[in-house]
């Protein structure tokens, strides 16, 4: 047999193997408990007296474990969805293979198929991968573990991917200081939007165009929800980490059951918290009413800015009053830049509503980017929320301007400290939530007179 007719024959065995696992594999099956249901199957392949010519081949133990291995692996695209740097990948039928690199941009790489079976297959292998019985036109899936999702559309010129990848280790708020993307500062006023010195939080929405990172901020501020807050989660596809909120509730819509049913449904699910992964439709009119009642929302919007975030809102398919955008207390802008060699991404606008004159609401913009000096400098102070938590929680709000500081310090003190990764991050934002006082002395310190030395 020539290596062409071997290959062909291989390909035939690998599509024979996902005829038989169909409805067998799920998206959080363990990988051993996956080679064990393929090697039950090429064992009756085999007893069957198929492909006797590979059957030869496959007798050898250490053949048939590389086999397995390969057949549940993603063939060429291994090498890049196991790279760091890599992002996304958008593949375009039989052409090389594109990705989005997160220090060099888009680029062009040497993999691609080499003929449509093999195209074919690999698509066969994702729906078998993710749980799923057929392909459609238009096809959305979560990649095993939810490692990443990737969006399949058929074209005439052949199947067009693009696998967009999870952070294996989500990305910290000190991990996106690191990056530039803020200030400890910026850091520590979104941790009081978040946590709202667990009485009063804000509700809030975060907006940017394709890419910029909306995701990865909004699992980054998962850190600043209290432990006692109970979350639901609602996502059109799995993208966001939660594997800090046990008491967490994930749900995502499909082709039964849209994002305002889910939403509307969370209601039902006693939450405090109402995380949308992305809001475009009547999900948003939902969300809104979630927040007039008392709880408290997060989501993302495509928007350039706060004040185009508000429009998309107003108008067709949210059709929100302008009263009640008003309830969404914050918006946070996020831009990417390519310069030269070097793709960056930062927050360009931290804006708190204030109100409304005549039918426009008002913006405060306590943060904006400067691009000339690559800073992100305070325009005003963040007043309009300050008075609404220092009224609802007894505090002045000098006593708040001076628990601002008290945490941009103790921000910093984690990072010097090498304390970074989500988890410690979240261990102690809700270590501090539940005890500000002795989790402070456990670093050393005493709260009040931190708090003292903020006033001077």
């Amino acid at each position: 047999m020539s290596l062409a007719e071997h290959r062909e024959r291989r390909l035939d065995l690998e599509f024979r193997l996902v005829d038989m696992l169909r409805g067998q594999l799920n998206l959080l099956q363990p990988q051993e408990e996956k080679e064990v249901l393929v090697e039950k199957q090429l064992d009756k392949i085999f007893k069957n007296k198929e492909f006797p010519e590979l059957a030869e081949i496959l007798e050898d133990q250490n053949e048939r474990i590389a086999f397995i291995k390969e057949f549940l692996s993603y063939g060429i695209l291994t090498d890049l969805l196991c790279d760091g740097y890599v992002e996304d990948l958008c593949i375009n039928n039989l052409k090389p293979v594109y990705i989005h690199h997160g220090q060099k941009g888009f680029v062009c790489t040497d993999k691609q198929f080499e003929t449509q079976r093999d195209m074919d297959l690999f698509i066969q292998k994702l729906l078998l991968f993710c749980g799923k019985q057929r392909l459609t036109k238009i096809v959305n899936l979560e990649l095993p573990n939810l490692e990443g999702r990737v969006n399949i559309a058929l074209s005439p010129f052949g199947p067009q991917l693009t696998i967009t990848k999870a952070k294996v280790t989500p990305l910290s708020i000190l991990d996106l200081i690191h990056q530039g993307s803020m200030t400890h500062e910026v850091a520590a006023q979104l941790w009081l939007y978040l946590e709202g010195m667990s009485i009063r939080p804000a509700n809030m929405m975060i907006s940017g165009g394709p890419g910029v990172g909306k995701t990865t901020l909004l699992n980054a501020l998962f850190s600043f929800i209290p432990n006692s807050d109970r979350m639901v989660v609602i996502e059109d596809t799995l993208e966001l980490n939660t594997f800090m909120e046990d008491s967490a509730s994930r749900l995502e819509s499909d082709d039964e059951l849209s994002l305002a049913d889910l939403v509307k449904n969370s209601l039902r699910m006693r939450p405090e918290r109402i995380i949308v992964g992305e809001v475009r439709g009547q999900e948003a009119a939902d969300m809104i009413t979630a927040c007039n009642i008392g709880k408290y929302c997060i989501g993302t919007i495509h928007a350039l800015t706060s004040r185009e975030a508000i429009i998309r809102l107003q108008n067709e398919p949210m059709n929100i009053p302008e009263m009640l955008v008003n309830l969404i207390d914050v918006f946070i802008v996020l831009k990417r830049y390519h310069v030269k060699d070097r793709l960056f991404r930062v927050v360009d606008e931290v804006s708190e509503t204030s109100g409304m004159e005549q039918v426009k609401i008002l913006l405060s913009t306590v943060y904006k980017y400067d691009y000339d000096t690559h800073k992100l400098n305070q325009m005003n102070p963040s007043t309009v929320f300050r008075d609404r938590l220092a009224q609802q929680s007894g505090l002045t709000p000098k006593d708040i301007m001076k628990e601002h500081l008290l945490r941009t310090f103790l921000l910093k003190h984690l990072d010097e400290n090498n304390m970074t990764t989500m988890k410690e991050i979240s261990t102690f934002c809700r270590a501090y939530s539940a005890d500000p006082n002795g989790t402070v002395a456990d670093l050393g310190y005493n709260r009040n007179e931190l708090l003292k030395s903020a006033e001077r």
